[in-house]
């Protein structure tokens, strides 16, 4: 069979290219994943499913390429690498942050001006749908893509959580209800793209 574009690894950038790329519905992909891929949210493990990075059961997990690294003292630490559809985003924790203008920005300044943030906001947005700015999704945020990104309000976390974060603002650092908008800094919420 000939197909017009192979994909291999279908994790977050191959997941999503293969989508665009199959738009065109005169185009023919292949995307390989060398993981499973489960048909649905129930079929899902729960190490999958909630994007869990730490323990035993993701080190030693078929959904873990279990890839080791050597640290300057020579450590062996183990890093989290995703064999399954979604990639390593589907094991590390599964969290939904963009980065920061100020890279894009550079990015565009030694290269290609399409890469810089203003033009890229667009493919961000159409990427996802924010549960969280579903309502107002103003123009940093989505709400018809794919992927779906929410934050887990205040009240449902846990202890340490919470803990954590007051004592970051008791440190000085600011409140930030939205790390996906321009320009913030500072501790809250984390965008998610997990149930």
């Amino acid at each position: 069979m000939k197909y017009n574009t192979i994909i291999v690894g279908a994790g977050s950038a191959g997941a999503i290219l293969a989508t665009r790329l199959t738009e065109d519905p005169s185009k023919s992909v292949l995307l390989l994943e060398a993981g499973p891929d489960y048909a649905d949210m129930d079929s899902l493990p729960e190490e999958v499913k909630y994007g869990y990075a730490s323990g035993t059961e993701i080190t030693t997990n078929e959904h873990n390429w279990q890839f080791t690294a050597r640290g300057t003292d020579k450590t062996e630490i183990l890093v989290p690498r995703g064999k399954v559809t979604g990639g390593s985003s589907a094991i590390n924790g599964q969290i939904f942050l963009r980065g920061i203008p100020e890279d894009y920005d550079s990015w565009a300044e030694v290269g290609n001006q399409e890469w810089n943030y203003q033009n890229m906001v667009p493919y961000f947005n159409k990427l996802e749908t924010d549960t969280t700015y579903q309502d107002d999704p103003g123009d940093f945020h989505g709400s018809e893509g794919p992927i779906i990104c929410h934050r887990f309000p205040r009240n449902t976390w846990l202890p340490a959580s919470r803990a954590f974060e007051q004592a970051c603002l008791d440190a000085g650092f600011s409140s930030c209800e939205d790390a996906n908008a321009p320009g913030t800094t500072g501790v809250g919420p984390l965008p998610l793209n997990n149930p």
